[in-house]
């Protein structure tokens, strides 16, 4: 599978080199190739929640029509990254879902009540369509996967066996979205 185009040469950059940064951003990993009618899940393990951060914090404030969902994955709470932004998120805004899942609720030193084990089974439990009211299809929605190369390759495969595709840059058809963060 092919990688992301940034994240490799941000990664081969030493101390001191230089790094430009042009006026336009661009990239495939956004919400720009999503139809506007289609709602969005965004899945991400640990760090993998980065990428998602901006385009909730835009997309969010003005889009009112979709859903929006993040299923956000870690080995223990601590590592939930943006945590407190996005259960605010979900409390401001009724169109949001936000889905922690803690794989090592057994390390907390309090315990966890939230979901456990993986977003994979979060996604197969059907979480989101007790959220939302409506089950994701790959007619409504498009996924975004970030983090863990292990969990894409997982997603992809329940996903496609759910008959959502790949996304196709050329052709803009697809809904599966991925960035391995590593």
């Amino acid at each position: 599978m092919r990688t992301g185009e940034l994240t490799p040469r941000l990664f081969a950059l030493k101390v001191g080199d230089k790094l430009w940064l042009g006026k336009k951003v661009s990239g495939l990993f956004t919400l720009d190739q999503v139809p506007p009618d289609r709602h969005v899940v965004l899945v991400a393990t640990s760090t993998g929640i980065a990428p998602y951060m901006s385009m909730l914090r835009t997309h969010l404030a003005h889009d009112h029509e979709r859903h929006f969902a993040v299923i956000h994955g870690a080995k223990c709470s601590w590592d939930l990254g943006y945590h407190a932004e996005l259960i605010t998120m979900a409390r401001l805004r009724k169109n949001f879902a936000y889905l922690p899942v803690v794989s090592r609720p057994y390390l907390e030193p309090v315990p966890w009540s939230g979901l456990t084990g993986y977003v994979q089974n979060v996604w197969r439990e059907r979480k989101i369509g007790i959220c939302w009211g409506f089950n994701p299809s790959p007619g409504t929605t498009h996924v975004f996967l970030c983090g863990n190369p292990t969990m894409i390759e997982s997603m992809i495969g329940i996903l496609s066996s759910e008959g959502y595709r790949l996304f196709d840059p050329a052709t803009g058809e697809g809904e599966i979205h991925y960035e391995k963060y590593w």
